[in-house]
């Protein structure tokens, strides 16, 4: 009798403990991004395994092959990388590099006609676009990372790629530029480009995952300081300056600078011009310094700003008075 007792006693204790076990799993409802107890790990990411469309991941690897054998890009040749969606509705995804333990470069890529992908902007350098290390040291220096939040990429088209910042229980919501980290200066929705669900209006400029598609052709310069001379705050927007311009422009040193209006005019973004890249299928990028190197699609560049040769001679008065100002205060306050 000792013996049957114990047997069922045991036998009861089991399945208590089962059926307890699922208690401690996670919610199934749990929002992917939270918030991190300690800033990103920077050890290489593995490539992608659970891409829906398979050829996703060919797309990457020929655009990755092709940008390896470019100057600046040499790292590429051993990276890794992983692929985030860039919100609900855009087809696209951000692809972050990764050599040697830390971020080297992004492609954004695009879905095109079935079984296509498109380029729609790449760069190099250990600060991509929409960079979880660039995104965990805003949020210290805004003294949100204290606080749960929920974050989203939005991506507009190049040069307007946003973080969306929503933080529990906070009656506004934060913007920050997906390359600098910077806080945008408006706090709804009101300034967003009205096409966040279809980028195709803004990215025209595309480059296909046939194998005939290589860099055909490049051209580098030494970038100018943008806050040195002024003529994009000094002049009106000019006329669209053909490419060919700009290859000569480049070519003879006069180092120009190109200047958007972004978010209802209430961003002014300076780029200075450093190169140009040329793919057989006619698709022409613009290199520019951004803290890394940035390769944007001319066509795009044309409808959102102006391209401005720098003057000859300038005055030293104000060069003292731009050398003051940041980057921030320009695009702030113009």
């Amino acid at each position: 009798m000792k013996k049957l007792t114990f047997a069922l006693v045991s036998l009861l204790l089991g399945t208590s403990l089962l059926a307890a076990g699922p208690l401690e799993s996670p919610p199934a409802h749990a929002v992917e991004e939270t918030k991190p107890s300690a800033p990103p790990s920077s050890t290489p990411m593995e490539s992608a395994t659970d891409i829906a469309a398979p050829t996703l991941q060919a797309a990457v690897e020929r655009f990755m092959t092709q940008l390896a054998l470019q100057p600046g890009f040499e790292s590429w040749q051993q990276a890794s990388w992983t692929s985030y969606p860039l919100g609900p509705g855009m087809h696209g995804w951000v692809i972050i590099v990764s050599a040697d333990g830390s971020e080297a470069g992004y492609l954004v890529i695009h879905a095109g006609e079935p079984d296509t992908y498109r380029l729609t902007e790449y760069g190099t350098g250990s600060y991509p676009l929409f960079s979880l290390q660039t995104l965990h040291r805003s949020l210290v220096q805004l003294e949100l990372i204290e606080y749960p939040y929920q974050t989203e990429r939005l991506y507009f088209g190049p040069l307007q790629a946003l973080w969306k910042i929503t933080i529990q229980n906070a009656d506004r919501i934060w913007y920050i530029d997906a390359k600098t980290g910077e806080e945008m200066p408006f706090a709804g929705d009101a300034k967003l480009p009205k096409s966040n669900a279809a980028p195709a209006p803004n990215v025209q400029a595309f480059t296909n995952t046939d194998a005939k598609h290589t860099i055909k052709e490049s051209g580098q310069t030494e970038p100018a300081e943008p806050y040195a001379r002024l003529p994009w705050v000094q002049s009106e927007p000019g006329k669209p300056l053909p490419f060919d311009e700009l290859k000569q422009s480049i070519a003879q040193g006069s180092k120009p600078v190109y200047a958007a209006k972004l978010y209802e005019g209430s961003v002014t973004v300076p780029l200075p011009v450093a190169g140009f890249q040329v793919w057989s299928s006619g698709d022409r990028f613009v290199q520019f310094r951004q803290d890394d190197d940035r390769f944007l699609p001319y066509e795009t560049l044309q409808r959102l700003g102006s391209f401005y040769p720098l003057p000859t001679v300038f005055s030293s008065s104000l060069y003292r008075k731009a050398s003051r100002l940041t980057a921030r205060s320009f695009s702030f306050f113009l």
